[in-house]
């Protein structure tokens, strides 16, 4: 989440207007994360944020669980006495509760969280020599202590735990895992590169297949063997230059050296594999690879390969040769799936560097999630922050603005559309009823306007056949502009589209 680095056809129509479902996003997830909105901002602000995720149409939430946040003695160079950090109870208790609130939150509404244990870390879980705190935050990991951490953690959502401090009962079960966040950046994890006798080496992907590693074993010792649990929430992009320890590495090297593979998808031999600590390397047992497919600056549309050591949606083949490779040399389990758990596109109003107008952010949101649809290896699809940041250095990805005001890709990302040409003359419109229940048979009217004038007629109605609300439908080729119109069958307001162009 570093914001100045980020810069199928579906199977024959029996008629051309009959849904035809793409078996690639039957049942792909829609990821939200905000941790400020959800974490960090209090009770009542995390469940507004919840019921507008669920407005929406979001079934699972991505939220970072900062170890120092959860950790006693956060800022001290020594572990406090006695402290175990694998036992629940031995944290201070209301340390938990913006956790046990999210927990609780989330599952009252009938979504799934992803936990990501991950950096800022207590100092004294550091196994670095500086004194300076901030450093020592993301520095070398201890790797018992960070197992500990998340055995905490699988204890504590074990589905078993009775909440000790707020007198709920027992805590809901977590079922869904990723290890840290963006391991390929130093912000969250250092040193990202060395100096090893006059050479420059690379060094996080050691210290995180150590921490993926540690976590496999936490999870399974509580509970949790049989869970969803990802490696990688990698971030897409990397640098040559600036500081060895905080240079980001890119994806595609990160991960190659995280599963000792070389540039060709062989195992790696001879001293490079004895710098990346390969010997005896045993399959990593995780269920699935996390990434942030963002575009450079967070600012170029979704078709953006970025360069070739980079990974953005429209360059995931170069992560599925990765995971290819690994499955073929035994590093991973084969057919892994992707799961894109952070995502977004930075908006002028009110960044003015990076931006993109407010209609690109709406029609790049869409893109999206078509470009994601279409791809069998894509598990979930994903939206970084529900509200802008009022820094303007930071994040402004939001589908509203700071102040609360919903932009247009509010509407576009509760209802998404995209249309698309076909063959025969034909057109294909493609969406998605986010809000609709799983499995809910819902009637998506598609809707045309041919001379701009506003006045948009039904072309089809048609009913929503996959599991998470799509259709795929073909219809005549027009000219104009297109919309979804939605009524909930159950009541509520009816709901439209963002107008859609054909390509747009």
């Amino acid at each position: 989440m570093q914001r100045f680095l980020i810069s199928l056809a579906a199977a024959c129509a029996v008629a051309a207007t009959i849904a035809t479902p793409s078996h690639a996003g039957k049942q792909q997830l829609s990821v939200f994360q905000d941790d400020r909105l959800l974490v960090l901002s209090g009770d009542s602000t995390r469940e507004r944020t919840l019921d507008d995720l669920q407005e929406l149409g979001v079934d699972t939430i991505h939220s970072v669980a900062f170890w120092h946040k959860i950790a006693p003695a956060p800022t001290s160079r020594r572990r406090p006495s006695g402290f175990d950090g694998s036992d629940p109870a031995a944290y201070p208790a209301e340390f938990w509760d913006k956790y046990d609130g999210l927990v609780r939150g989330a599952s009252v509404r009938g979504m799934d969280l992803i936990l990501s244990p991950s950096a800022p870390i207590p100092s004294w879980a550091s196994g670095c020599p500086t004194t300076r705190l901030a450093l020592r935050r993301t520095c070398r990991p201890n790797l018992t202590q960070f197992k500990r951490f998340v055995a905490a953690l699988g204890t504590r959502y074990s589905g078993e735990y009775a909440d000790e401090n707020q007198g709920r009962g027992t805590l809901p079960r977590v079922t869904r895992w990723s290890v840290w966040n963006e391991p390929n950046q130093g912000g969250w994890l250092t040193p990202q590169y060395a100096r090893v006798k006059g050479r420059v080496v690379s060094v996080s992907p050691v210290i995180y297949r150590g921490l993926v590693r540690s976590a496999l074993k936490a999870l399974q010792q509580t509970g949790h063997g049989s869970d969803d649990i990802l490696l990688g929430e990698t971030a897409p992009l990397g640098r040559r230059t600036g500081s060895l320890s905080t240079r980001p590495t890119p994806p595609t090297e990160f991960l190659r050296d995280l599963l000792c593979l070389d540039a060709r998808g062989r195992k790696l031999t001879g001293s490079r594999a004895q710098t990346m600590d390969c010997r005896g390397f045993t399959r990593i047992g995780v269920s699935g690879v996390s990434h942030h497919p963002y575009t450079r600056g967070g600012s170029q549309p979704p078709t953006a390969k970025g360069l070739p050591t980079e990974i953005t949606m429209s360059s995931a083949s170069r992560l599925k040769a990765i995971l290819t490779a690994a499955g073929r040399q035994q590093r991973l389990r084969s057919g892994l799936p992707i799961w894109y758990t952070e995502y977004g596109f930075q908006t002028n109003p009110p960044d003015e560097l990076f931006g993109v107008s407010l209609e690109e952010q709406a029609r790049f949101i869409n893109q999206s999630d078509f470009l994601a649809y279409q791809d069998r290896a894509v598990r979930s699809v994903a939206q970084y922050e529900l509200r802008d940041e009022a820094n303007l250095a930071s994040f402004q990805t939001g589908l509203r603005f700071n102040d609360g005001r919903p932009k247009p890709a509010f509407a576009a990302y509760r209802l998404p559309i995209w249309v698309a040409r076909s063959t025969g003359g034909r057109l294909r419109v493609w969406g998605q009823v986010r809000p609709a229940a799983d499995d809910a048979l819902e009637d998506v009217e598609v809707q045309n306007d041919p001379d701009g004038s506003g006045d948009f007629s039904t072309v089809e109605t048609v009913q929503t056949t996959d599991a998470k609300g799509f259709i795929d439908v073909r219809v005549p080729s027009r000219g104009g502009t297109w919309r979804l119109r939605w009524t909930p069958k159950d009541g509520g307001p009816t709901v439209t589209s963002r107008v859609a162009r054909v390509g747009g």
